[in-house]
């Protein structure tokens, strides 16, 4: 399993290295990652790691000359290399992760209008766990309920 995981760190894909005589069967590898979740983590972070090797390899492409009837060839594995990094390695994703820091607060601005207060907004924050907060919305609701709703 060391050498699996050391050829496919290298950039090398799981059928490739299977198709050695010395290796074993790709199903066999398969069954086994089925059953153990250690090796199943192995051999993803060695494809991770592989992913990597992959872009160096794009790098290398990139910088050395190319015939013009190669370009779309080239062109093709440094699409293939761009595409296997975003969905192997978190950091060249195109999935973003946001998180709330801190309790969440709804603002309500509105202008009723008036003359008097003119270009004044009223305003009411709501600072709460969102448990609290429909809760709030809730009695809040209850209270306008005898009020028609416009839609």
């Amino acid at each position: 399993m060391q050498k699996i995981a050391e050829n496919l760190q290298l950039g090398n894909t799981l059928t490739s290295i299977c198709k050695s005589k010395d290796m074993p069967n790709l199903a066999t590898i398969y069954k086994w990652m089925d059953k153990d979740k250690e090796l199943k983590e192995t051999i993803t972070e060695a494809r991770r790691i592989g992913a990597m090797t992959w872009l160096d390899k794009c790098q290398d492409l990139l910088d050395r000359e190319t015939p013009p009837q190669e370009v779309m060839l080239l062109r093709e594995r440094l699409n293939h290399g761009r595409w296997l990094a975003s969905k192997l390695i978190a950091v060249f994703g195109d999935k973003q992760t946001i998180t709330n820091v801190g309790d969440p607060v709804i603002k309500i601005v509105w202008d009723d209008g008036l003359s008097e207060r003119k270009g004044e907004a009223s305003t009411h924050a709501i600072k709460s766990s969102v448990n609290k907060l429909d809760e709030q919305l809730d009695d809040n609701q209850e209270k306008k309920s005898n009020k028609p709703m416009i839609n």
